[in-house]
């Protein structure tokens, strides 16, 4: 199979979902069936698209990283099953999350079950030498993953973190796995240093810019579809950086009735209406966009030196749009 990814990016879904299946099996035993459940419906494949996408960018194969492709998405999708235990969130993509249906212990298992399916993946093809040093650059994401989400329990109700906290959780928290997807495929794909460390940027810039998004998304989307509970992070007091930056624009009555919400006993669907009504009230939301698109144009600018960017360009676009 050569040199570039397919022309029709719709393409890669079954190639990555295919893949997917083949490392985890066919659900013939309980660990295979809840890894199954938490993986599909698949969401956006944003991860493993933008390693694809990334590869090509400098030349490379879909052979040589679609495995290692399937495989961030399995360390992912892993992080996300235990974010929602730590949560205690009940609702993912629309439907009850893995720990809902299955149990806590159930879903534990089947996160680090698909977390070693993940590092299995990732150094099963391609030359050893790019393949190791792809791994670690994700090996490193996820130590910073795990610190931001322990950072995040920290800062749970407190709105005198500031925005500068919060970015430095997402960073953590998201842009650090995408980032390492875009970086790693670009290693495979036979990148320069330079090349890698573009990738690396943009990816970096483009995953701050897609979890301000979904930090959005309560207030400017309907619940069908953010595809999760609407007022979760309000319910489990997470200091956003929309409702950060109305913390900041706010009168002095914005940022105590906030503080309240934040701390006291307020039912969800109160606390959800009064968080969004200030959000957008002061221009938190507004603001929070701006930030987002700023990223973006942060991303698209880090590609500059890379010799194919343009369906990389479009992902970019692609998230100004689902901000807007």
């Amino acid at each position: 199979m050569s040199v570039v990814v397919p022309e029709n990016q719709d393409v890669l879904v079954p190639l990555i979902e295919a893949e997917l299946r083949r490392w985890i099996g066919p659900g013939e035993n309980l660990m295979e069936l809840v890894c199954l459940d938490a993986l599909f419906p698949s969401g956006k494949l944003l991860r493993p698209i933008l390693c694809l996408e990334s590869a090509a960018a400098v030349g490379g194969e879909v052979e040589q990283v679609l495995a290692f492709a399937a495989g961030i998405e399995c360390l992912h999708v892993a992080s996300v099953v235990h974010d929602d235990i730590v949560d205690q969130e009940p609702v993912r993509r629309g439907r009850a999350s893995t720990s809902e249906q299955f149990g806590i212990s159930e879903a534990l298992l089947a996160g680090d079950g698909l977390s070693m399916a993940g590092h299995a993946a990732m150094l099963s093809r391609g030359p050893a030498d790019r393949a190791l040093a792809a791994s670690r650059v994700v090996v490193d994401a996820m130590r910073h993953m795990c610190r931001a989400m322990m950072r995040e329990t920290e800062i749970r109700e407190d709105l005198s973190c500031g925005v500068s906290t919060a970015l430095e959780v997402i960073r953590g928290k998201t842009a650090a796995l995408i980032s390492a997807a875009c970086q790693g495929g670009a290693i495979l794909g036979g990148a320069t240093p330079e090349q890698a460390e573009a990738l690396r940027r943009y990816g970096e810039q483009l995953g701050i810019a897609f979890q301000i998004r979904d930090d959005l998304l309560p207030y400017t989307a309907d619940e069908d579809i953010t595809g999760k509970a609407a007022q979760s992070d309000v319910a489990n007091r997470l200091p956003t950086v929309p409702v950060l930056l109305a913390h900041e624009a706010g009168t002095d009555a914005d940022r105590q009735r906030l503080a309240e919400v934040f701390r006291d006993d307020v039912d969800t669907v109160t606390a959800y209406r009064e968080v969004r009504d200030i959000v957008i009230r002061t221009g938190g939301a507004e603001q929070a966009a701006q930030r987002a698109w700023d990223c973006v144009e942060h991303a698209r600018a880090a590609l500059a030196g890379v010799p194919r960017p343009d369906r990389l360009l479009e992902l970019a676009v692609t998230a100004v749009d689902r901000i807007h």
